[in-house]
């Protein structure tokens, strides 16, 4: 069986796009637990706290955000006629937040 690479162009730009999608990920995060918060939903201050919560829930809406962002631009689907299933350019899109977050969490 052999192994189907992704073009070295396409994962550059789909590394960028994950930063970009990583920032309005985490925008959207922090926005949504600030509203909480001043809302006085109970154990929203456990979810704004430094911590795990807030950074997996960043990485997840950043693998969303990267599936439609592929899903819209169609690229999906030239990926599907190169050999590649869908999983592994929405894992390459969340390697920026992975590794910010990972990195986040180590230097608080």
């Amino acid at each position: 069986m052999s192994t189907v690479r992704m073009p070295a162009p396409f994962l550059a730009r789909l590394l960028f796009r994950g930063i970009i999608l990583w920032v309005l990920a985490r925008l959207s995060v922090l926005a949504l637990a600030a509203v909480a918060r001043e809302a006085g939903i109970s154990g929203a201050d456990q979810a704004t706290a430094p911590g795990g919560i807030l950074s997996f829930w960043a990485v997840v809406i950043t693998a969303a955000l990267v599936l439609v962002d592929l899903k819209r631009r169609k690229e999906l689907m030239l990926l599907h006629n190169l050999g590649v299933i869908t999983p592994h350019p929405v894992l390459v899109g969340i390697v920026p937040a992975l590794t910010i977050e990972i990195v986040m969490s180590v230097l608080r």
